[in-house]
């Protein structure tokens, strides 16, 4: 089966699970590339707002097709409670997901509400899904629940 881990990271926490994931599975691993400029006090607001909003955004071009992958695991961090704008752009600029999981990163809890709005991009239920704290990437407990979640969509 061939897997593609593609993931959005603001801050970097999502790329770390992403890359953790994309190990475990031995699949190949792709960053979604976002044109605006979202760091600092005033990006983090911006993303913020942006999510609420449902906007959309301008990404560089994907280098994978994931057309040609059996499963696409999408992460993406969460932005006041949804998901990340270069992530809602990315499903809804990509077609034909045979198959799809989910991952996202937050500060605190409360992932279901982006996992329910990745279902409606990508048109398709998720084989699993899994919610990572910052406090877990931070403490190392990550690695054992990223193992957890490669189990069940392999």
């Amino acid at each position: 089966m061939r897997i593609l881990v593609v993931f959005y990271s603001r801050t970097g926490n999502t790329r770390i699970v992403a890359e953790e994931l994309a190990k475990v599975l031995e699949c190949d691993v792709e960053e979604i590339i976002d044109t605006k400029d979202r760091s600092g006090p005033l990006g983090y607001m911006k993303s913020g707002r942006d999510a609420m909003g449902r906007k959309l955004t301008v990404l560089q071009d994907p280098v994978n097709d994931p057309s040609s992958y059996d499963l696409l695991v999408i992460g993406t961090p969460l932005w006041a409670g949804h998901v990340a704008t270069p992530v809602r752009t990315y499903m809804q600029q990509q077609e034909n997901f045979k198959e799809v999981a989910f991952f996202t990163t937050a500060g605190g809890s409360g992932y279901d509400g982006a996992f329910q709005d990745m279902e409606e991009l990508g048109g398709k239920s998720p084989l699993a899904t899994l919610g990572v704290a910052e406090k877990e990437i931070k403490n190392g407990s990550y690695q054992s629940r990223v193992a957890e979640f490669a189990k069940k969509i392999r």
